[in-house]
């Protein structure tokens, strides 16, 4: 009877997970994507070729949309323009207080995604940003030049969800 008792509990315990589902159950107005090519309009130089390879990646490991490599086969463009590289300075080195250890390095893009069959605006100039660490100890020019494929990342991350996401 114990074992009965055991086996039904398990039963019961389990059916529960049998609908579950991993991901959102929200669909996307669209299956193809377009990705432009980045235009840099922000002071970082040489960043639209890494930034843009690390969009379409972001997008090709997510898999929820197929990439085309034309606008004419996509059922949606999306567009990032990158428009502002800052640093602020985030601590100072022990010693002098005057020089700065670590910088917080921020890039400022705008993404618009664009329904191709409608010519309507899916989202448009949405507002993404990327924040890395940078820390001067080995110099702050060679320190920024490593960090911008870390930032490039970042920002494909997020331009990843602000397109994929359920809006």
């Amino acid at each position: 009877m114990r074992v009965f008792l055991l086996c039904l509990a398990g039963l019961l315990g389990l059916s529960g997970c049998s609908s579950y589902h991993l991901g959102s159950s929200g669909k996307l107005a669209f299956k193809t994507l377009y990705v432009a090519p980045v235009v840099n309009e922000s002071k970082l130089p040489q960043a639209v070729a890494g930034v843009s390879t690390q969009i379409r990646e972001a997008f090709l490991n997510d898999g929820r949309v197929v990439l085309v490599n034309s606008a004419d086969e996509a059922d949606a463009i999306l567009t990032v323009h990158l428009t502002k590289y800052s640093r602020s300075v985030a601590a100072a080195q022990s010693n002098d207080t005057g020089l700065a250890r670590k910088f917080d390095v921020t890039l400022d893009a705008e993404a618009s995604l664009r329904d191709n069959h409608a010519g309507k605006f899916l989202f448009e100039k949405r507002k993404v940003e990327a924040v890395r660490e940078v820390f001067t100890d080995s110099g702050q020019l060679q320190s920024e030049y490593q960090t911008v494929p870390l930032l490039g990342e970042t920002l494909a991350k997020n331009v990843l969800g602000a397109t994929l996401d359920v809006w």
